[in-house]
């Protein structure tokens, strides 16, 4: 989530950011809310200021008369006070659901585009896509065949979009998270196990903040915590409210977890098999960086992206 102080010093290239990514939201509405908040807090804190001066004169009234005189005085300013507090914190509220809406800011070198036609290709790997002479199965009959993943199972326990590995694909998933950890423990990444469960305001520090039919996160009734949809949110939530030094950066981070997803406006799309379904295993790459070296570090985490794919032979 965008920090709202960001917002307001930045709101043209906020909005345009917004329009850029398909985002409808009244960026100029929070700034307008956020001026009247802070009039509010300072009101509030002053109200608060004389009330306090007011408690302490009390005793030294010179009669019964006047000291009953500052205590009405103290009340009625206290009763201001409350009134203007709960006025702020509704303008808050409504300030905090405007922010939660806000995308982050693309990367400038971002194209901008409604479909994926729009795309630039930035990169090639090292292995073209085989030809064959022959009709070739999809990944959901290869698996049939060979007894790979069970999907009326997973229908049957839990629903649709949940399945069962078996067999020599679960040894398959279990040697491919082995690779990719060894490979990025080599290049100085901390390996980590991530909890399957998030604080909700660690979910929406992140940005993966429910928006209504299109949200991807399932939340946990009468609770305050949530599935993660990828180990990026506890992984970015690990150093929450800790601040790091300049000495720390980088900090290369590995994270496995199981990754639970709503799909919600999925239908239509590739949904056939293992595409599109609620749960799955990840091996995420996640670093702490300072602003003058996130471009590279970012380019650092692609090429291994694009090693692991040239290393298991898969074309990109």
């Amino acid at each position: 989530m965008l920090d709202r102080k960001f917002v307001v010093e930045n709101v043209d290239a906020v909005a345009q950011n917004c329009v850029d990514r398909g985002v409808e939201i009244d960026v100029a509405s929070l700034v307008e809310q956020e001026t009247a908040r802070r009039e509010l807090q300072q009101r509030v804190q002053e109200l608060n200021r004389l009330a306090n001066e007011v408690s302490k004169s009390i005793g030294q009234a010179k009669d019964p008369a006047e000291r009953e005189s500052r205590k009405v005085e103290g009340r009625k300013l206290r009763e201001q006070k409350e009134e203007l507090q709960r006025e702020h914190d509704r303008c808050e509220a409504e300030i905090l659901e405007i922010q939660k809406g806000i995308p982050n800011m693309t990367h400038p070198d971002a194209p901008v585009g409604k479909t994926d036609k729009d795309n630039l290709e930035l990169r090639r790997g090292a292995h073209v896509p085989r030809k064959f002479d022959f009709e070739p199965l999809d990944h959901v009959e290869i698996g049939s065949r060979l007894g790979l993943f069970d999907f009326e199972a997973g229908s049957r326990t839990t629903g649709h979009g949940f399945y069962f590995l078996r067999g020599d694909a679960v040894r398959l998933e279990l040697a491919l998270q082995q690779y990719a950890i060894d490979l990025l423990v080599q290049e100085g990444f901390t390996p980590l196990v991530t909890p399957d469960l998030c604080r909700d305001e660690i979910v929406e520090g992140v940005g993966f903040i429910p928006r209504g039919p299109e949200t991807q996160i399932y939340s946990i009734a009468d609770s305050p915590l949530s599935l993660v949809a990828t180990a990026e949110i506890t992984l970015a939530g690990m150093y929450a409210e800790q601040t790091l030094t300049a000495e720390e950066m980088p900090i290369r981070l590995c994270g496995i977890s199981h990754c639970f997803r709503t799909e919600a406006g999925a239908h239509g799309r590739a949904t056939r098999g293992l595409y599109r379904v609620h749960q799955f295993t990840k091996v995420e790459m996640f670093a702490f960086s300072l602003p003058e070296t996130s471009d590279a570090l970012h380019d650092e985490l692609c090429a291994l992206e694009c090693r692991i794919f040239d290393e298991l032979e898969i074309p990109f």
